[in-house]
C-alpha cells in the first residue's frame, strides 16, 4: 500500500544539527546556563561548535529570545554527535522547553531556496523537549525581503554583545550553579525507548515506518533489546496504540548511538509523530519513571495523548 514512500539514509543526508533554547527573557536568563554547560559538554566530546550565540526576539521565525550551540562542520560522525546532545539536554533542562534540529537542505541553493528547504526539512523535522514553543514558521516560506528584492538580515543585528551575555550568564549561573548540571551516564541507566502511536487510519504507514526503520538499525549493527506492538491502553501511559523499539543497555555508549535511530525517524517519519524518553529508573521506582515520561522526554511531530496517572 506504501510501495510510494521514500526513504532517506541520514548517513548521508543529515550533515549538521543546531540546539536552541527558545524563551521568555525571565527562562531566558537561566538558559543561558544551559547553553554554557552543553557547550563544554559538546566540546569536551570533540563536537565542533560553529556559533555559540544569543538573539534577541524577531530573528527569523523566533518571537522571543533564543541561543543557539551550531554544529555544522563535524566532518564525521554526526548522528553519533547528535545523540550526545540529544542525551545531554534531555537531563539538563530543568523542566525548559528545548529544541534540536537537523541541518538537512542542500546549502548550493538560492538564499530564498534554501529557507524553504530548511522550512521544510530542518524546522519540520525538530526534535523538541517538554514542549513546543509559538513561531513564525511562514518566515521559511514567505520572508521579508527589501525594496530591491533580497531577503531581510533579520540575525546580525539581534546577537547580543559578549558584555551583555556575560552580565545576563552571571546571573544565570547564580540560580543554575555548575553542580546543578548531571552527567548523561549517570542519569540514564538503562538506554533509551522510542515510541509510534497511530490511530486506525494511520496503522498501514505507521507498520510500513516500523519495518524499514528496523532494517536500517540492523544495517547499522544497531540491534534493539526489543521491539513490540501495543494495543490503546496495553503499554503504560499511552492510550493509543502503536509500536515500540527499545533499547535497554548499560552500555554508555548508547548515549551517542541513540542519535542513528532518531536521525532515521527525523529523515523518515512521513509526518507521523515519535515520542522517546530515556530510561532513568530501576524497575519498580515509579516516580523516577514518571519523571522520564514527562521532564526527560523529547519528541518529533506532536506529543502524542498520554495518561500520566498511570504511574500514580
Amino acid at each position: 500500500m506504501h510501495n510510494h514512500l521514500t526513504w532517506s539514509n541520514p548517513r548521508t543526508s543529515l550533515w549538521g544539527f543546531h540546539v536552541h533554547q527558545e524563551l521568555p527573557q525571565e527562562d531566558f536568563v537561566k538558559s543561558l546556563a544551559i547553553q554554557n554547560q552543553c557547550a563544554a559538554f559538546l566540546s569536551s566530546h570533540n563536537i565542533p561548535i560553529d556559533a555559540d550565540d544569543a538573539i534577541a526576539p524577531g530573528y527569523g521565525p523566533h518571537l522571543d529570545y533564543m541561543w543557539e550551540l551550531r554544529v555544522e562542520s563535524a566532518a564525521t560522525n554526526v548522528l553519533e554527535k547528535l545523540g550526545l546532545a540529544i542525551s545531554y539536554m534531555a537531563v539538563n533542562r530543568f523542566g525548559l522547553s528545548a529544541y534540536i534540529h537537523p541541518l538537512m537542505h542542500d546549502t548550493s541553493l538560492s538564499d530564498e531556496e534554501a529557507l524553504a528547504a530548511e522550512g521544510r526539512l530542518n524546522q519540520h523535522n525538530a526534535l523538541w523537549f517538554s514542549r513546543r514553543v509559538p513561531q513564525a514558521q511562514e518566515f521559511f516560506f514567505n520572508p521579508p525581503k527589501d525594496e530591491q528584492q533580497k531577503i531581510i538580515d533579520t540575525r546580525t543585528s539581534r546577537i547580543m554583545s559578549a558584555q551583555k551575555r556575560t552580565e545576563l550568564l552571571d546571573a544565570a549561573n547564580t540560580s543554575l550553579p555548575k553542580q546543578c548540571f548531571r552527567e548523561p551516564k549517570k542519569v540514564i541507566l538503562r538506554g533509551f525507548h522510542i515510541h509510534m502511536d497511530y490511530t486506525l487510519e494511520q496503522e498501514s504507514l505507521a507498520l510500513a515506518i516500523f519495518d524499514q526503520f528496523l532494517l536500517y538499525l540492523i544495517g547499522e549493527n544497531l540491534r534493539p533489546t526489543s521491539t513490540r506492538l501495543y494495543a490503546p491502553r496495553e503499554n503504560g501511559p499511552h492510550i493509543q496504540g502503536g509500536w515500540e523499539v527499545k533499547f535497554e543497555t548499560r552500555e554508555s555508549s548508547i548515549l551517542s548511538r541513540i542519535g542513528i535511530a532518531i536521525a532515521w525517524l527525523m529523515c523518515n517519519r512521513h509526518n507521523m509523530s515519535v515520542f522517546m524518553h530515556p530510561v532513568t529508573w530501576e524497575e519498580g521506582d515509579r516516580p523516577e519513571e514518571l519523571r522520564a515520561h514527562k521532564e526527560y522526554a523529547f519528541f518529533l511531530g506532536h506529543l502524542p495523548e498520554l495518561d500520566l496517572t498511570f504511574f500514580e
